[in-house]
């Protein structure tokens, strides 16, 4: 309920925003956040690292270690953020000024916009050995506290927004800034009191920097190409479309981080489970939880993204005053990204747990960077924008259902027998939500608010009674017991 309700009042102040700003404004915002955020693959590189020591250390009972760990990524991360900063007011400003697409009247705000972000991403880089530091201890229920805030904050911002007579878009950015403050404060001072490895001394160990240093370097490439398909597309799409392009796939990212943050929770709940699997040497109940959260999250997404996908046009209809043009049809291929996209981040964590990075990385280097270059190719040979969300979705699939299990096959000791098993088990819950989907998506008349919600209902019902049939008993079983304990936590 807790997670509906966050859901629920994000979605809803993003339509306000929306509204308030304009089409255009709303569009700049999320470029000059994109640019920003072509750097944080640095602090995604450390922050994948951190966690990784830090979960290790604990799964080994080492508190000496653990504590080191910590005090060696602080001072990691604060240099980074430094060198962050530092990057993005000199080129960053430079590309803003001169490469973006941006009318001249509104400069003078994206600046304001620009220099706020670049504080905001400093103290979220910060910020990050902290959420880390909860995450390997497990520690869910913070995640509760701290949604009900940012909700509450996020109603706070649209009545602001509303009332305000100045400028909308300077105001949002400080607004943003500001709880991005009070979170990062609110992660401070609860791993301070809980945790006493938080505690910051002058230890900063070489040989444990090294080792973090040297397992980000491994996933770096990775995380390069992570973030060109996220804001390196938006970036890419204001550098040949005019804003409110941007904007309709702003809003497509925004109902899909929305509908993702489920999924991340449940990952999230499962992730250090996994990697204290490996550093226990415990290989079959590490395999094994792998590839039945895959499953679960699976499961998950299809219940939230196929209703949604299907129903998306009436549904933009309802939620947003001034729905942008091509918004329906980004969002529809961004959600169906994420279907096949959440198989390749399952994947991922028995390579973090393992410390082996280096094949997935230079996977990443042909089908992230390449996948950028070759978009920036077509758009310059003047293809349409959709082209975007084609290729997109063609690399995602590729790189989850090829590319990562060989990975994992080769270096990691997974078979192809159980690859292929939990591949065909993931395609045969698939197959009744998918054909329900189709069905309702042809033959009813989803505009009218009545057959809308029972379209939704209906494909819920299909994929709850699909995982009912296909899965086996033992696994249904599993699967009951973890829905459970996850509402047991979260609630």
């Amino acid at each position: 309920m807790r997670m509906l309700l966050v859901m629920g009042v994000g979605l809803y102040t993003s339509r306000v925003v929306l509204d308030k700003l304009g089409v255009v404004d709303y569009g700049l915002f999320n470029t000059v956040g994109g640019v920003v955020g072509m750097l944080t693959f640095l602090s995604a590189t450390l922050s994948t690292s951190t966690s990784r020591f830090l979960t290790y250390a604990l799964g080994a009972g080492d508190s000496g270690r653990l504590s080191y760990t910590f005090c060696t990524a602080f001072y990691s991360h604060l240099l980074l953020a430094l060198l962050v900063a530092i990057l993005m007011e000199t080129g960053g400003l430079w590309f803003v000024c001169h490469k973006l697409v941006i009318p001249p009247e509104r400069m003078y705000a994206v600046l304001w916009v620009f220099h706020i972000s670049v504080f905001t991403t400093f103290v979220a880089i910060t910020q990050v050995p902290y959420t880390s530091v909860i995450i390997a201890h497990e520690n869910m229920n913070v995640y509760a506290y701290l949604g009900i805030f940012e909700a509450v904050a996020k109603l706070v911002i649209v009545y602001l927004l509303v009332i305000s007579t100045s400028d909308r878009l300077i105001l949002y950015a400080i607004l943003i800034g500001v709880v991005q403050l009070l979170v990062a404060i609110f992660y401070w001072s609860y791993c301070i009191r809980h945790y006493h490895e938080s505690f910051l001394f002058r230890r900063f160990d070489r040989s444990i920097f090294h080792q973090m240093v040297s397992f980000s370097s491994q996933s770096l490439i990775a995380n390069v190409s992570q973030i060109l398909s996220n804001q390196g597309i938006i970036v890419l799409i204001n550098l040949f479309f005019q804003p409110a392009i941007v904007a309709a796939q702003a809003i497509g990212n925004q109902i899909a981080g929305a509908l993702m943050q489920f999924v991340s929770n449940l990952q999230t709940a499962i992730n250090p489970q996994i990697i204290k699997y490996y550093a226990a040497g415990d290989y079959a109940d590490f395999r094994k939880l792998t590839l039945n959260s895959s499953i679960y999250v699976h499961e998950l997404l299809l219940l939230l993204a196929l209703p949604a996908m299907v129903v998306m046009e009436p549904l933009l209809g309802l939620w947003l005053v001034d729905v942008p043009p091509y918004a329906v049809v980004f969002t529809q291929f961004i959600l169906l990204k994420q279907i096949f996209n959440v198989y390749s981040s399952t994947l991922y964590v028995p390579m973090i747990a393992s410390g082996k990075l280096k094949s997935n990385s230079m996977a990443a280097v042909w089908m992230g960077i390449g996948m950028f270059a070759f978009l920036y190719l077509l758009l310059k040979l003047g293809c349409g924008v959709m082209w975007v969300q084609y290729i997109c979705v063609i690399q995602t699939i590729i790189f989850s259902y090829i590319v990562k299990p060989y990975i994992l096959c080769r270096e990691i000791g997974f078979t192809w027998g159980e690859i292929l098993a939990n591949f065909l088990q993931c395609l045969k819950v698939s197959l009744l939500p998918v054909a329900v989907s189709a069905a309702c998506y042809m033959l009813v008349d989803i505009h009218h608010i009545v057959f809308m919600l029972l379209t939704c209902a209906a494909i819920c019902i299909s994929v709850c009674v699909s995982a009912y049939i296909t899965l086996d008993k033992a696994m249904r079983s599993k699967l009951k017991a973890f829905i459970v304990s996850r509402i047991t936590t979260f609630k």
